[in-house]
């Protein structure tokens, strides 16, 4: 009979060890008992005295079919015995540092085994001891068991996963016919994977969990969509065309035009998608497509079904934030916030109230806000008005095609190519392809870092603090930017040419002994390559000639300041830079002989206006 492992739960595991427990009058009889039944030498046993006999008892033995020296340490262990009086487990502790016991091993092992009769409470006696003998059933001729599957099904019915069990030796296999009608048995009736379930019985790599069944999912319903019979995509600002090559320089594309009655949008419905099939055949419910709502809308019809939408008069149209409406100027009546969105509009926003923190508002032409702007975004290709101040937060931003007028600005960001005007500003970044004036009630600039690439008017510059202040004239940050990333990509150019000079060398060299297909391969490549370097190089020593010409200009610019330059501020004219150690009232800060300096200001009223 087999002797099953209890180091994991794997019921078949056999071992080619052989225990029993042997009773008698006397140790003698015992001993003699065990060699008779192992059939073998005293000295190839392990023999323990379990119980010591006497007057009125038993001596009883366990007796291990192997050498002393290979029992010291011996994980417990349990045998049946089919005898003539009934079916005996015997149960055999561990020795040493072997593992304890494991009662689900014994408990699968019964189940498979199919006694009739079996006696529970016999096996759990037994077990709870650890040790002994004990009758557990009445006599019946021994089932050998064969292959068997343990099926697990996922709880959302997902996966049926199968673990092929080992036989007893001698038991019978598992046909591909046998293993369906045990997943059938389990519940199993969807989505068999036969080349798995085929691979599984084939391999005989027993107690490893294998998917062999997965559900079959559920096709979502589409949503409902919209379909946009106008173009929705960022203007260019070109002439449009008429046709034959002509344009019409009055008609820009700057928005898209419509005409009364002109359909807008289609509505389609949504479909409802398709069910799934767990793998015990159970129905998986698939997720219907949701409804989609027309826009809302100004100056626009639907028709009865409410399934299309009409320009109901003529002008332009645009969609933002989920309207749809025809117009040539858009307008927020109150605050730009969350429940109006971001706004991007093909023509002018003016907003009679204040932009809220994270919104966005770009226009193709001039944006005005009657308040203020707190750490928005806005960014439009004509001129910007902002009648309050713009609290940015070191986060709001204001960038424009034109000039830009506000209040004041505080931790915020401005970049405009045309002039700018403002009261105050603190602690903000300023750039402007013109000129920028702080010439209102107070007109200083405190802290942060201003640019202009004309000339820089202010009342008072930096603070009584000694506030750090940035000032440039004469040439955009940006461009130096654009210089140093220019003179980089040359030097790689160069490097690259020279490397296409060695590949030539080369090529010259191995003509007529490199394989003809991979010379040419080669030669090409390198002519391809030296064209595109050649070209980009002249294409950027053009720009940099361009913009260092521009740099050596920026000398021109000047600061004016009318009251006050504070000690911590820093003035740079085109690429000379003053620092301010010392307060300096009324002063023109110009460049002369490549120097820095200053004289009393220069900046009338005449020129103010």
């Amino acid at each position: 009979m087999p002797v099953y492992s209890t180091t994991s739960y794997t019921e078949s595991e056999v071992h080619t060890l052989k225990a029993k427990y042997f009773f008698a009058d006397t140790l003698e009889r015992a001993q003699a008992l065990a060699l008779e039944y192992f059939a073998c030498e005293t000295t190839q046993l392990t023999i323990e005295v379990v119980t010591e006999g006497g007057e009125e008892k038993n001596w009883e033995l366990l007796v291990i079919d192997e050498e002393p020296r290979k029992t010291v340490n011996l994980k417990a262990f349990f045998t049946l015995y089919y005898e003539q009086d009934g079916v005996y487990l015997e149960v055999y502790p561990k020795r040493g540092i072997g593992e304890e016991f494991d009662s689900k091993v014994l408990s699968h092992h019964l189940g498979r085994k199919n006694i009739s009769g079996l006696n529970i409470a016999a096996v759990q006696k037994v077990t709870e001891a650890g040790r002994g003998r004990s009758k557990i059933a009445p006599p019946q001729n021994e089932h050998i068991y064969g292959e068997d599957i343990s099926v697990l099904i996922t709880g959302d019915e997902r996966e049926a996963m199968a673990r092929l069990l080992a036989p007893e030796p001698g038991g019978a296999s598992i046909t591909p016919e046998n293993a369906k009608q045990m997943l059938s048995k389990a519940g199993v009736v969807h989505g068999i994977d036969d080349n798995e379930l085929k691979i599984l019985l084939e391999a005989k790599v027993y107690n490893r969990q294998v998917t062999v069944a997965k559900a079959t999912e559920p096709i979502d319903g589409e949503d409902g969509k919209l379909i946009f019979h106008f173009a929705t995509d960022e203007r260019t600002g070109r002439p449009r065309e008429i046709g034959h090559g002509r344009v019409d320089y009055r008609s820009l594309d700057l928005y898209v035009p419509v005409t009364e009655g002109q359909l807008l949008v289609t509505k389609t419905g949504a479909t409802e998608g398709t069910p799934g099939i767990t793998v015990k055949g159970n129905p998986i419910k698939q997720k219907p497509g949701k409804e989609t709502m027309l826009p809302r809308g100004k100056n626009i019809t639907m028709n009865p079904e409410k399934t299309e939408m009409y320009s109901a008069s003529s002008g332009m149209v645009d969609y933002i934030n989920n309207s749809i409406n025809v117009s040539n100027i858009y307008k927020v009546n109150g605050d730009c916030d969350m429940s109006v969105g971001n706004i991007d509009f093909d023509g002018s926003v003016h907003v009679t109230g204040s932009v809220r923190s994270g919104n966005t508002i770009k226009a193709t032409d001039r944006i005005t806000v009657e308040g203020g702007v707190e750490a928005a975004t806005l960014i439009a290709k004509g001129n910007v008005e902002v009648k309050g101040g713009l609290q940015g937060s070191s986060k709001g931003r204001i960038e424009s095609g034109g000039s830009v007028t506000v209040l004041y600005a505080e931790r915020g960001t401005i970049v405009a190519d045309g002039p700018v005007k403002l009261d105050v500003c603190i602690h903000s970044r300023v750039e402007t392809g013109s000129t920028l004036h702080a010439l209102g009630k107070r007109g200083a600039i405190i802290g942060g870092h201003v640019a202009a690439t004309g000339d820089i008017v202010a009342n008072y510059i930096g603070a009584i603090s000694n506030t750090r202040t940035e000032i440039e004239v004469g040439f955009m940050p940006i461009k130096r930017t654009r210089i140093a990333l220019i003179e980089k990509e040359l030097e790689r150019i160069n490097a690259d040419l020279v490397k296409l000079d060695q590949l030539d060398a080369y090529l010259e060299k191995s003509k007529g002994t490199m394989d003809q297909a991979m010379w040419e391969k080669l030669h090409i490549s390198g002519v391809e390559n030296r064209k595109i370097n050649t070209d980009d190089k002249e294409a950027f020593k053009h720009e940099l000639e361009q913009l260092k010409e521009e740099l050596s200009h920026a000398s021109e610019s000047r600061v004016h300041a009318i009251h006050t330059a504070f000690a911590g501020s820093r003035i740079t004219i085109g690429s000379s830079s003053y620092k301010v150690n010392d307060e300096i009232g009324f002063a023109t800060f110009r460049v002369s002989s490549g120097e820095i300096v200053f004289g009393p200001c220069e900046y009338s009223d005449k020129s103010r206006t």
